[in-house]
């Protein structure tokens, strides 16, 4: 019986991530996609690479250039052969990555010609994004907005015990989070900017419903970004982590 180490434990995304005001957000967990901050060079072109030839499906790479605003590119992919994203241009983030059908091979999203990797896809999945990725402030008055993961504990046999959820890394000091009452939920909240019931923000340590985190379980957690009238643009990620003991 293998102990659970911490690739074990994965953060994915929910059902839906949403970028517009009058659509539902969160539901069940979206094991084919994980919450990302990529963080490029400013001025970098990027390309997507295979470990298998049979990773020949649309790509599509959205990201925001340097003046804000948000480009996006289709491609079909070339396998074990670089494609390049051109179209794009130089860019400052990415913001989503999405592949038309499931990864065969480890897709690898980077810095182009063969250089530094910025995220990989897994066999099996379909991409990554960042959550919160087009929320704007007000000129009205203060602002939130919600959205939704999951912390999965992918050991097939272990539970992680005494598990816990907590930040790790806030940079702006505008997010907070709070978990869902019970696991594997699939709760949803009205759009991105109503409060998901039942749900306690903070920004200390909060310990999942039922103590431990069965084998296969997943939490759902719900982040809330805090944005003041008129906020600066924000170009920083928020960071939380699952831990426990395990046997």
């Amino acid at each position: 019986m293998a102990s659970i180490v911490s690739a074990d434990l994965v953060e994915y995304h929910s059902a839906t991530q949403s970028d517009a005001d009058a659509i539902t957000v969160g539901g069940a967990i979206d094991t084919l996609r994980r919450p990302d901050f990529t963080q490029v060079t400013a001025g970098d072109t990027v390309e997507v690479i295979s470990s298998s030839a049979s990773d020949t499906q649309n790509c599509t790479i959205e990201a925001r250039k340097a003046d804000g605003t948000v480009v996006s590119e289709t491609l079909a992919l070339t396998g074990t052969t670089a494609k390049i994203f051109a179209g794009n241009g130089a860019i400052d983030r990415i913001l989503k990555v999405e592949l038309a059908s499931a990864a065969i091979g480890t897709i690898t999203v980077r810095k182009s010609v063969a250089g530094a990797t910025y995220r990989q896809i897994p066999a099996g999945e379909r991409g990554f994004s960042m959550f919160l990725r087009k929320d704007a402030s007000s000129t009205s008055g203060a602002l939130n907005f919600y959205a939704k993961t999951f912390w999965k504990n992918t050991n097939s046999t272990n539970a992680l015990l005494s598990a816990q959820v907590s930040e790790s890394a806030d940079p702006t000091g505008l997010v907070d989070f709070g978990l869902a009452a019970s696991v594997n939920d699939s709760g949803t909240t009205t759009n991105r900017q109503t409060a998901p019931g039942g749900v306690t923000f903070a920004s200390t340590a909060a310990n999942v419903p039922g103590t431990d985190l069965a084998a296969t379980a997943a939490i759902g957690v719900w982040r809330r970004l805090a944005l003041a009238q008129n906020n600066a643009a924000i170009r920083s990620t928020h960071t939380l982590q699952l831990a426990g003991s395990t046997t």
